[in-house]
């Protein structure tokens, strides 16, 4: 299976944010210094994609967590209705 298809998908992702970053700032902070919109724009968007990646790797991280929980009560709920119906 190819996979090419996929990184040509999200350099196109990226491709997008960094033209949006850069129509941003080259009409608002950046209109009196247009030079200086590329790099700022290049490092604005490498940051906003390192922390999406952050925010859903915490958010599956946690929800891992919630899962363990939710199946050790789900566990310990099944051997004390067995012990108590044992009885």
């Amino acid at each position: 299976m190819e996979f090419g298809w996929i990184i040509n998908l999200l350099g196109l992702a990226f491709n997008g944010l960094k033209w949006v970053i850069e129509s941003i700032l080259s009409m608002t902070l950046l209109k009196a210094n247009p030079d200086l919109v590329e790099g700022f724009s290049n490092t604005i968007a490498l940051l906003v994609s390192l922390t999406a990646i952050y925010i859903m790797l915490v958010v599956v991280s946690m929800g891992k967590k919630i899962l363990g929980i939710i199946i050790l009560l789900g566990w310990v709920l099944l051997l004390v209705s067995m012990v108590i119906s044992a009885l």
